[in-house]
């Protein structure tokens, strides 16, 4: 029996619903594995869908519902948008709420701790309080506090945290991973890679992480179910 683990890269942004959806639609597939998922080795890195942020001369938020309104053209096309994708989500048990306030800004600073987290502490804990700060509680994700508190689900002191975004710690290596997204031509997240060889994009259902699972000659159980994941690309997301 083969003992290596399975290795999983994903591409995300932390302002992506669907990405917050495809993580823990994975999870479920991978329990489904037994213990070849309990010990799959999964890497984050960075994709932003709003890369022009990073050169604004400040981190000014921009409230969510206004910059859709502007690019989606009107409250109604916006008001459809999130309300379809809040639904999708919390059916998935995930708390969505839309009307908690939240903003468009620059996501260089999280990306940066969950680079960091994957050094020094669980980048996967800290993913995931940076996808509730934003989705479930409307929280600021380029605000210092937010990403210290985010640093702390994953084992980061604060000390730490405050290090790393008073230097230019870490921007170097997001901005590779952001070079390998466009080398790789990724164009939407969340994009999965599975041992280097299959790519799949997309927040997909378990049953289709299934399907890949047996691509790859790993126990899983069978579907029929063919990939069709939503995922955000820099036009927008779908629904």
């Amino acid at each position: 029996m083969d003992n290596t683990p399975l290795r999983i890269d994903i591409w995300s942004d932390v302002v992506c619903p669907w990405c917050w959806i495809g993580k823990h639609r994975l999870r479920e597939a991978l329990a489904q594995l037994g213990e070849k998922g309990r010990t799959a080795e999964i890497h984050w890195h960075a994709f932003q869908l709003d890369p022009d942020l990073n050169d604004a001369p400040d981190d000014t938020p921009v409230p969510l519902r206004e910059a859709y309104e502007k690019k989606f053209g009107g409250a109604e096309r916006t008001e459809q948008i999130l309300s379809q994708t809040q639904a999708t989500g919390r059916a998935e048990g995930l708390p969505f709420d839309f009307d908690r306030g939240q903003v468009r800004v620059s996501t260089l600073k999280a990306h940066r701790l969950v680079w960091l987290a994957g050094r020094e502490g669980d980048a996967d804990k800290v993913g995931e309080a940076l996808f509730r700060a934003h989705f479930a509680e409307g929280r600021n994700l380029a605000d210092v506090q937010t990403l210290i508190d985010a640093g702390a689900e994953g084992g980061l002191p604060e000390a730490r945290v405050r290090q790393m975004l008073d230097s230019d710690e870490g921007i170097a290596e997001v901005r590779a991973q952001l070079a390998q997204a466009h080398s790789l031509g990724i164009q939407a997240v969340p994009t999965f890679v599975f041992d280097g060889r299959l790519a799949v994009q997309g927040a997909q259902t378990p049953a289709v992480f299934a399907q890949v699972f047996e691509r790859l000659g790993l126990e899983a159980r069978p579907s029929d179910e063919r990939a069709s994941g939503d995922a955000c690309g820099p036009d927008g997301c779908e629904v």
